[in-house]
């Protein structure tokens, strides 16, 4: 869809592969992989795309703003 991303999620715990809209906030996209992995939810995490892991996207921020498109990985880092 064009609404869509489809991504690979990198953890600790695993990879998941899932769609999301593009406009989804970054926070919304942790919440859902601690839940999938039941990480702690009082830890803090940062998402980043594989190819540019010192760039951490800002929690407030949509996929759409990182420019993130269908085949992404990104990468989950605890804080």
């Amino acid at each position: 869809m064009v609404n869509q991303v489809t991504v690979k999620l990198k953890t600790t715990k695993g990879d998941w592969e899932t769609t999301f809209q593009k406009s989804t906030r970054v926070k919304d996209v942790i919440l859902a992989l601690k839940v999938h992995f039941r990480l702690p939810k009082d830890s803090k995490f940062t998402l980043s795309k594989q190819t540019s892991p010192e760039i951490g996207f800002e929690a407030d921020r949509a996929l759409i703003n990182y420019n993130v498109k269908d085949g992404d990985v990104l990468v989950l880092k605890e804080e």
